[in-house]
């Protein structure tokens, strides 16, 4: 049909089945306002500024099958103005501005189909709308702002399609779904930033893990200290091991990690991986060092999977038992293996440097 009319056109064929009249400008539908059409049997009036639908509008349509009412702004449906509509199948009433579903449908007892979605129905009553729908096939509910639905026990729904995740509010679905969105990433975040060190070990790991036996090492021994003890590691440790007979080669952060390369992924090549034995050194220093209880973790790590792994631990200052217990597995290794302290006392002092060398190079069986 032609656009922009403000009345149905007295000169519809008889004989035609399908009336598409949809965006034109009717507002009111009076009475009779529908030629005799008998044949008639599909009426789109979708976006017609409807807003009054008196009693008997269908009258000369009454084998109607199908009608559609989308978009209009209906603020008045006469109380018997389908009544006449004893054939119809399939009602769409989307965003048709519905409060309720106070439209008198007990003749409509061949319809199987009926969409009033997106409108502002707030309650439905089911024992009494499925006693007159026995054998509904569909029915969309979708964006309205239903909160109560009256029922009872001998309410039985059969073959409907509740849109029921549909007729919550989408304001309110928008702003919890915000919310979880953003208390997920904040989570998220948070717990990234707490185990960075040990995401990046796993990732590390999935590259591929090889044992030391699987791989030639470079060094003798990997050191675990804090750089506030860096003066001892050089002038004690570094001197003693590496220039003495045979020259103990070590692995040390500052000076045998390579440059660009991520500082977890150097911990775990060149030092835990790339090295035959492990020393810590431990300190309070040490104890409050998260560097240092990421690497004393990961080199826990490689024990686990190899049972073989030599963690030697030098105690260089005595750390209080609780303090101890900040560094996982730290107290539990102490309790369980030997472990070297270090002393200023020169014959303490020697065998602390016999105990050590004999310690580093002692082969693993």
């Amino acid at each position: 049909m032609g656009r922009n009319l403000s009345c149905i056109p007295p000169s519809i064929p008889s004989s035609i089945q399908t009336l598409d009249f949809s965006f034109n400008v009717l507002k009111h539908l009076q009475k009779t306002v529908f030629p005799v059409l008998s044949f008639l049997r599909v009426l789109d009036l979708s976006r017609c500024q409807i807003e009054h639908i008196e009693n008997n509008t269908f009258y000369n349509v009454k084998n109607l099958t199908t009608l559609i009412l989308t978009g209009n702004p209906i603020t008045y449906f006469g109380p018997g103005c389908l009544n006449s509509l004893h054939n119809l199948q399939r009602l769409v009433l989307v965003d048709a501005g519905l409060s309720s579903l106070q439209l008198q449908m007990n003749n409509l007892t061949k319809l199987r189909e009926l969409r009033i979605g997106t409108n502002n129905i707030q309650s439905m009553s089911l024992p009494s709308f499925m006693s007159t729908f026995k054998d509904f096939s569909l029915l969309d509910l979708h964006a309205n702002n239903i909160s109560i639905i009256k029922t009872d026990h001998t309410a039985v729904l059969r073959e409907i399609d509740f849109d029921t995740d549909s007729c919550v509010h989408k304001k309110r679905l928008t702003m919890v779904l915000s919310v979880c969105f953003v208390t997920v990433v904040v989570l998220l975040s948070l717990l990234v930033y707490r185990f960075q060190f040990y995401l990046q070990y796993c990732c590390i790991l999935l590259r591929g893990y090889r044992s030391p036996g699987q791989q030639e090492c470079s060094y003798d021994a990997f050191v675990i200290f804090s750089s506030y003890d860096e003066v001892w590691v050089m002038n004690e440790l570094m001197e003693n091991l590496e220039n003495g007979v045979p020259p103990i080669q070590l692995c040390l952060h500052m000076r045998d990690f390579q440059a660009g390369k991520s500082i977890a992924s150097n911990i775990i090549d060149e030092g835990i991986m790339g090295s035959r034995k492990i020393i810590v050194v431990v300190s309070q220093h040490f104890i409050d060092s998260a560097w240092c209880r990421f690497e004393f973790e990961l080199a826990q790590s490689r024990f686990m999977m190899e049972r073989n792994a030599n963690i030697i631990i030098i105690i260089l200052e005595d750390v209080e038992e609780r303090k101890s217990k900040k560094v996982f597995g730290l107290h539990k290794h102490l309790k369980k293996n030997t472990y070297l302290k270090w002393s200023r006392d020169p014959l303490s002092n020697m065998r602390f440097w016999i105990r050590l060398r004999k310690a580093i190079i002692a082969t693993n069986h």
